[in-house]
């Protein structure tokens, strides 16, 4: 699985509290495209993969959701395209893997993004990387790898 920083929606963002990813991605940048789209012509996947294993004093879950708006805030015309059940904390572990799908066909707004919803938190540690690749990578025997790597 390669990833793209620019098709990241969220790099070892820490989730305490609902908050929306920290990355947005516009799908009209600089007004050059005629058209919102997103994966025209080649199949992309969303996964969402735990860095860090989440914690909370009770039983709090996470909800996350792929969702497109007319602002970047994700606030304005909102479409959810897919979400997640309810996930307990204590399947947020470490390297596990909540969301891994092809992304769902359908009219997306300008800017796609994702949201993370805490109920009954709020989470006392946790992170999560999440975005767009072509192909996912099974989870088996990952190696861990240091970012910014230069020849």
């Amino acid at each position: 699985m390669i990833m793209d920083q620019q098709s990241l929606f969220s790099d070892a963002q820490a989730v305490t509290v609902t908050a929306n990813s920290s990355n947005v991605i516009d799908t009209l940048p600089g007004g050059q495209n005629t058209k919102a789209g997103i994966g025209d012509g080649q199949d992309i996947r969303l996964f969402a993969q735990v860095n860090t294993t989440f914690t909370a004093g009770g039983g709090a879950t996470m909800v996350i959701a792929l969702v497109s708006a007319d602002d970047a805030a994700l606030t304005t015309n909102v479409i959810t395209h897919f979400a997640t059940a309810a996930i307990a904390v204590a399947s947020l572990t470490a390297k596990s893997r909540p969301v891994q799908l092809a992304l769902p066909y359908g009219k997306y707004r300008r800017y796609v993004g994702l949201q993370y919803t805490v109920a009954t938190g709020p989470m006392t540690a946790g992170a999560i990387t999440a975005g767009l690749v072509e192909d996912l990578q099974t989870l088996n025997g990952t190696v861990d790898y240091a970012k910014g790597f230069t020849a």
